[in-house]
Formats: C-alpha cells, sequence, structure tokens
C-alpha cells in the first residue's frame, strides 16, 4: 500500500537560551522576522517560515524558530518556570512535526551541561539532527569539533550568524534530511492577514489559541508573555488567512527593556501590512489610556477593525448582560471614547471560555450602519473577518461617488453655496477604501460633511468595517 502522508519538510531550530537560534533564523529567511537581543528569554513562542532555499536550486522549506530550552531539571528554582515549561511545550510540538531537528550550540564555550541534557530529549525524538557550532566568527581559525560529535549527531556544521559564514554550507548538508517533493506550494497572494493587537494581558495569545485550535502562542497571566509576533497561517471557510500575534503594547515609561520597544515597532509594521485586526480590550477592567493609544494606531494604519471585549464574563455587573441590550452600553462607552472607529463591530466574548455574547440572528444592535449580523460563536468569526477583507475590494464608479455626494448637499443645503460642486470625484484606493475629491477650498469642508461622506459611502456600498478616507484637493478656476 502506497503511503499517501506527505513527507515532513521543516528544519526546527532549537538549544539553549542566547545561542544564536533567532539569528540563524533570519540568515535562513533572508529577512530580520525574529527578535535578536543579547540576553536570554527573547523568542517564545514558535515562529514558521517557509523561503525558496535558493543554495539548494530554490526548494521549498519551513524553517521553524523556538524558545530557549531549559527541561524541567533545569527550571526547579526559577521564578519563570511556568512560561518556560509552556516554551517547552511548543518546542516539543515543533519537533514533532520536523523532518531534522537542528540543535544550536556555541563553538566557542563548547558543549555544555544544559546542551547534553537537550540533547538526551533530542536522541528519543527519532528524529534526525544535526549541530549547528555558531559564533565560528574566524574565518581562519581551525575548531575543534570531536566533542560536538560525540554527542550522537548527524553532521556538525560550524556557522557565524554574525558574519553570515558557513550558511551556504549548511544548506547542501540539509538537503539530505529533504524530502524531494515539499509538496504544492503556499503561495503569498490569496492570504488574508489578521493581526491581534492589545496592551498586555488582555487575552491575545488565549485569542490567538483558540481560533486556530491549538497552542501556538504562550499564554499566562503574566503581562509581556509574547514579546514577539507569533505568525500562524490557517483556512478557514475556504480561504487561507495568517493570523499575527503581536507583543502587548504598553506606554513607553512602563517598558522593561528593548524586547518590548522593538516588540512594539514591529507590532506598528504588521498593522501597516495587515488587511484587518481584532483590537482586544479587557471589558473587566474597561478602556485603558493604553487602550485609545493603540486604537488610534490601528484606524491610522487603515486596515478593517473588529474591537473584541474580551473577558466578558468578568466584566461590571452595571454593564455586563447576555442580551445586546446590555453590550449596547459598553458599545457606547466605546463610541464616546473612540468616536474615529465607530465604523468597528464590537463582538464581547471570553476568549478562554470560547463563547460570545448577546449576538442576535439576523439583527446587529452595535453598529451604526446594519443591518449586519454579528457573530455568535468563534466560528462565525472567522465569517465576518472574510466579509470585512473582501469588502475593501469594491470599486465606486465616479457616477455612484456623484449621487452620495449630491444627496450629502441636498441634506446641508448651504454646502454647495459655500463649497462650490466637487469635481473629478472618483475611488483611488481600496486599502482601505480612498476617494478624491477636488474642491474650491479644502480647509473649508465641514468635519459634519466628512462624516457623512464617510459614512454614507460605507452604507451604500458595504464597505463593513473598513474606515473610509476622503482626500480633497484644491481646483482652480470656477466650481
Amino acid at each position: 500500500m502506497t503511503d499517501t502522508k506527505p513527507k515532513k519538510s521543516m528544519i526546527s531550530l532549537v538549544g539553549r537560551p542566547n545561542v544564536g537560534k533567532s539569528s540563524l533564523f533570519n540568515c535562513l529567511v533572508g529577512k530580520k522576522r525574529a527578535l535578536v537581543l543579547d540576553f536570554e528569554g527573547v523568542t517564545r513562542d514558535r515562529r514558521i517560515e517557509t523561503v525558496n532555499a535558493e543554495p539548494i536550486g530554490g526548494k521549498r522549506v519551513k524553517i521553524c524558530d523556538t524558545g530557549g530550552w531549559m527541561p524541567e531539571q533545569w527550571r526547579k528554582g526559577r521564578e519563570d518556570k511556568e512560561t518556560l515549561k509552556n516554551i517547552e511545550t511548543q518546542i516539543l510540538k515543533a519537533l514533532e512535526d520536523s523532518a531534522v531537528i537542528v540543535l544550536i550550540m556555541d563553538i566557542r564555550e563548547g558543549v555544555t551541561a544544559l546542551d547534553k541534557d537537550i540533547t538526551t530529549y533530542i536522541r528519543k525524538m527519532s528524529v534526525p539532527f544535526v549541530i549547528a557550532a555558531n559564533k565560528a566568527d574566524e574565518p581562519n581559525q581551525s575548531y575543534e569539533l570531536a566533542d560536538f560529535y560525540q554527542l550522537g549527531a548527524d553532521d556538525v556544521i560550524p556557522i557565524s550568524c554574525e558574519h553570515k559564514r558557513g550558511i551556504v554550507d549548511f544548506w547542501e548538508r540539509m538537503l539530505p534530511f529533504l524530502p524531494e517533493d515539499p509538496g504544492p506550494a503556499s503561495e503569498e497572494e490569496g492570504r488574508m492577514r489578521v493581526c491581534i493587537v492589545g496592551r498586555p494581558n488582555v487575552g491575545k495569545s488565549t485569542l490567538l489559541n483558540k481560533m486556530v485550535g491549538e497552542e501556538r502562542s504562550v499564554a499566562s497571566s503574566i503581562p509581556g508573555t509574547t514579546t514577539d509576533a507569533v505568525d500562524v497561517e490557517i483556512e478557514r471557510n475556504g480561504q487561507r488567512f495568517l493570523m499575527v500575534d503581536t507583543a502587548g503594547i504598553r506606554r513607553h515609561a512602563k517598558r522593561e527593556n528593548d524586547v518590548e520597544d522593538l516588540g512594539v515597532m514591529y507590532a506598528t509594521r504588521n498593522l501597516d501590512k495587515s488587511d484587518l485586526a481584532f483590537l482586544v480590550i479587557d471589558a473587566e477592567q474597561g478602556i485603558t489610556t493604553q487602550d485609545s493609544r493603540i486604537a488610534a494606531l490601528v484606524e491610522e494604519s487603515g486596515c478593517a477593525v473588529v474591537i473584541l471585549a474580551n473577558k466578558w464574563d468578568l466584566a461590571p455587573h452595571s454593564i455586563k448582560s447576555d442580551s445586546s441590550e446590555g453590550i449596547k452600553k459598553f458599545r457606547e462607552i466605546v463610541e464616546a471614547e473612540w468616536p474615529f472607529l465607530d465604523f468597528a463591530p464590537l463582538v464581547a466574548m471570553s476568549a478562554e471560555k470560547g463563547k460570545v455574547y448577546g449576538a442576535i440572528e439576523g439583527t446587529d444592535a452595535l453598529e451604526p450602519e446594519g443591518p449586519w449580523p454579528l457573530p455568535r460563536n468563534f466560528e462565525e468569526i472567522w465569517s465576518l473577518a472574510l466579509d470585512m477583507i473582501q469588502a475593501r475590494e469594491k470599486t465606486a464608479t465616479p457616477e455612484e461617488i456623484k449621487e452620495v455626494v449630491d444627496e450629502a448637499f441636498a441634506v446641508g443645503p448651504t454646502w454647495v453655496e459655500d463649497l462650490g460642486n466637487f469635481r473629478n470625484l472618483q475611488q483611488v484606493g481600496h486599502r482601505p477604501p480612498q476617494f478624491l475629491a477636488q474642491v474650491r477650498d479644502p480647509s473649508k469642508v465641514p468635519e459634519a460633511l466628512r462624516r457623512y461622506l464617510r459614512r454614507s459611502m460605507r452604507e451604500r456600498f458595504g464597505f463593513r468595517g473598513n474606515p473610509i478616507r476622503w482626500v480633497f484637493r484644491h481646483k482652480r478656476g470656477p466650481m
């Protein structure tokens, strides 16, 4: 009988903390995708990238970066032992999916006791493993490799991630462990990018794990558990999504180290590249000043937005209710604090319990531009996300845009007199939907008209959950 099970094609990078796993990951991927700093504990989750490795003929290979491995006997007595245990769980899951395990060690320090204990675990996996002896920074120096070979590895490869030496040789020596046919290509095109953002400890990682259906991000009650962005590709409703769990964003004065600063920078970059943002807030604590700063970053990014009021089961009794009326009260609070996100649907939920609260079939009491149904369970959140992202692809003709403008002028009779006619109306962008109008004096277009045009375009063309941009440019001559 022919074995139809697809062959594994993933290279997993493992090792004790701060030996250069993320540095090697960045070298192999060809871009800086993982945080790299000179102290342990920066990487905590699995990060997987698919690359076309040029040194081996463009072969498509998955690379998995993992956190610093501290087996149980090394965690005893440490304050962060629970986090280290969760990191080990992520590592072991990665090893199960690997074609080959690459154990990174420090060639200058040699084999340590921790390295030996990690090797003991790896040899039980029945997966080929090689040792990448990192920090071989001197090109003309001869390094002693005998101690590394004694650990039973299939190969020992000296490399220098800092100087990018030995990387081509590394790829060539990986080839025997990889399948000839890695399977169908996973194209970037057609993949929708969803970014999960919020301040620390609001439940972003718990949300990711619940939506993906497995623990892909270390979730903890300790703020700041996620330090780097975690990418997970999944398929729902016939559509591929790339879920990105970002580091919690704290105000600058409260950030403890460079990891947080870089994590915030990467979170902002991920927002700018995303189609949709899940903005997670803590319903128990309510909206904070930092929530408002993050909400402004989300709006500025131009992506579609869903506000997720997590921990609804713990919300104050003054607003908590299983009915849409109770959630409507919270919606009013959100709109008062964030009028710039009045277009974003709000979903009350508990990521830990996997429950959505207060949605009524066929109605939407929470959105001003309804009637659109809100999700009644976690699976329907995917339908909501898909609808909102696909809405961005719609194009309005100049004639259709003119109809909206004419209706606006009928509502505000003095606007035509004050502003003159709008000319050269056209849609000039999709991400987000953006519209251009040439006017006599852009500075005199009142905010009331701007709001009316944004809302009218959203209602008329179904740009659900998306920000609308209007650009007003000066037009010389009679209007």
